[in-house]
Formats: C-alpha cells, sequence, structure tokens
C-alpha cells in the first residue's frame, strides 16, 4: 500500500518536472546556448570576458532551475511534515504495551493517514505548477533571494 502511494507521487511529480522542462526550462535552455554562442563569436572578447558572457546567459536557466528545486523541497517537507504528524498521531493512540491486533490496528491507521497525505499533497501540484510557472512567466527569482527566503522560512 505503501509503495502504492510512493510510486503515484513519483509520477505526480514526475510529470509536473517534465511539463516545466517542456514549457519553460527547454526554451530557456536553448536561449541560453544562443546566447553563449554568441560569446564565443566575439573574436575581439578575452577569454574572461568570453567566459563573463558565457556565464551571465547561464544566469536565468541556472536561478529558474534552483528556483524549481527550491519549491519541490518546500513540498516535499510539507508532504514529510504530514507523514510525520501521522506517525505521531498513530504513536500516541498505541498501548504501552501492543499487541499483534493493536500493531496491525496501527499500520492500518499509518497507512490510511499517510494515503491521506499523499492525495492532498498530488491535489496541490497543479496549483504549485500554475505558481511556478507564474513566477517563471515574469523571470525567476535570483539565486540569492532563494537562500534568503529560506533562511527567513
Amino acid at each position: 500500500m505503501v509503495e502504492q502511494q510512493r510510486k503515484r507521487l513519483e509520477i505526480a511529480l514526475s510529470d509536473m518536472i517534465e511539463d516545466m522542462y517542456r514549457t519553460h526550462l527547454r526554451r530557456m535552455q536553448s536561449k541560453m546556448h544562443r546566447c553563449a554562442s554568441r560569446c564565443c563569436d566575439d573574436e575581439r572578447g578575452t577569454l574572461e570576458s568570453v567566459q563573463n558572457c558565457i556565464e551571465k546567459c547561464a544566469g536565468p536557466l541556472m536561478d529558474a532551475q534552483d528556483y524549481l528545486q527550491h519549491e519541490l523541497g518546500q513540498f516535499q517537507n510539507r508532504l514529510q511534515n504530514c507523514v510525520k504528524d501521522c506517525n505521531s498521531d498513530v504513536r500516541s493512540r498505541l498501548p504501552n504495551n501492543p499487541n499483534d491486533k493493536d500493531m496491525s490496528r496501527s499500520q492500518h491507521l499509518f497507512e490510511h493517514c499517510t494515503g491521506n497525505c499523499v492525495d492532498k499533497y498530488i491535489n496541490l501540484l497543479p496549483g504549485l505548477l500554475k505558481s511556478i510557472r507564474q513566477t517563471l512567466d515574469r523571470g525567476p527569482p535570483k539565486r540569492s533571494n532563494l537562500t534568503a527566503r529560506s533562511q527567513d522560512a
């Protein structure tokens, strides 16, 4: 049962990431490579200036990838907290000396609770995807801003 939930979540996340790659990241990647190619075409550029140019071209894609990874990490943390709450709740219901029946019942309750967590968070993915798309459409936040936001949370 738990394995099926994990697989459903993996597939849902994988589909979301693939969608983001197709709709946003691939286009950004293509733009980055064309930009970097123009940097290399500058015959007057020094090694350092061409390298700086290439790094500047890669910035928006790297920012977008960092932002996506940050958002997915936040999503995963919230899901893990939901599962931890299930575990705590089930443990608090166990008697001091649980028998096999108590353990079986607890296992069932835990699986049901975690199933609810997975369902809830899979249902949140379309909203998360929409929010990520809107942010990337405006331009991804700079990596330094993500680090600051994480420390504030």
